[in-house]
């Protein structure tokens, strides 16, 4: 009889060990524990962006704050960006990615730079964190003051494969230019920012909460001034592309920046997204755990001072089930996302 209760008890813990590695349908293994007393814990693996650059910053402070306040440990990962972390996402290779709107919004929507692989609905925002930036910058000592002087360029247009590319080019066209006007080239922030510096391009464009880290260490030896977009072209490409809106990066930002007065560009809402298979009480602890320890990061840097309750759970997509039920407890949901 003891042998058999042993079994038993024995047979119960190898169980629930066994769904601390519970399988989703892709095969990748999402680390959930139910413990005995009802309660759960595990954790979540978030894809950032190059280790340079404001999503990373911004996901490893969210993520080592969110660890301390919940059962939950989250595992911060160097990635390509945006786009990289949508397929690692569906292809549930990560748990959570970080994006802004325009790759969640035309991922979910089957548009721009997804428009051959079709609408992307297993996707789900978790978060709105911030607002990133167009950066349009060039060096002081080229004399470029203006859009339309990048015809015969050489212009980083942004990082190979995000969906913004199809915005930059489109601002370019409403200067009268086109791709075949200038020598594009594909790099990350501290790539173009280098390059720049070095003077192996002319202009770059990149998107990003400012300061950019990337940027930031070039801007220290060089002085960089950003070109501002017209009203009128913000106009167009906003009423083109909705999740768009109007911002400025100060004259300040960066070291060494020219700029007298604040510059007009672009904004995008950055966010933080998963599977709609993505357990739901991990993700309800998730977003928990970024908003009961938002006042031990918020002052990270200036990305970070932008999130609060107000705003974290503006849809851009459907929001995740797991999500909207904190959201809804604590009075913050919306309406919208689809």
């Amino acid at each position: 009889m003891k042998k058999k209760i042993v079994a038993i008890v024995y047979g119960i813990m190898i169980a629930a060990l066994a769904v601390a590695f519970f399988q989703n349908r892709e095969g990748h293994v999402a680390h959930k524990i139910n413990n005995a007393d009802g309660t759960y814990s595990g954790s979540l693996t978030l894809g950032t962006a190059s280790s340079t650059g404001t999503f990373y910053y911004v996901g490893a402070a969210i993520g080592n704050a969110v660890s301390k306040v919940v059962p939950i440990n989250v595992n911060v990962q160097a990635t390509s960006g945006s786009n990289e972390n949508i397929s690692m996402t569906l292809n549930h290779d990560i748990d959570l990615g970080m994006a802004n709107c325009d790759s969640i919004y035309s991922a979910y929507h089957g548009t721009m730079s997804y428009k051959d692989a079709g609408p992307q609905e297993d996707l789900r925002e978790v978060a709105s964190l911030y607002q990133s930036q167009l950066h349009i910058f060039t060096t002081e000592s080229s004399g470029i003051t203006d859009i339309s002087q990048l015809k015969g360029k050489k212009v980083c247009i942004g990082s190979q494969g995000t969906s913004y590319l199809f915005i930059n080019q489109k601002i370019l066209n409403d200067y009268g230019i086109t791709i075949d006007d200038i020598h594009p080239y594909y790099m990350n922030y501290s790539e173009s920012a280098e390059a720049l510096a070095n003077g192996d391009i002319d202009a770059a464009f990149q998107t990003g909460g400012y300061p950019i880290a990337g940027i930031q260490q070039s801007a220290a030896t060089t002085e960089f001034r950003m070109l501002p977009i017209s009203e009128n072209v913000i106009q167009g490409i906003i009423d083109e592309f909705p999740f768009i809106n109007e911002t400025t990066i100060p004259a300040d930002v960066y070291e060494h920046q020219s700029n007298e007065s604040e510059v007009k560009t672009l904004g995008y809402s950055t966010t933080i997204f998963c599977s709609k298979d993505a357990d739901e009480d991990l993700i309800y602890s998730f977003a928990k755990g970024m908003l009961e320890s938002l006042d031990t990061y918020q002052n990270t840097n200036d990305a970070t001072r932008q999130i609060t309750p107000e705003t974290i759970a503006t849809p851009h997509i459907p929001i995740h089930e797991g999500a909207l039920r904190y959201y809804r407890e604590i009075g913050v949901a919306k309406e919208g996302g689809e």
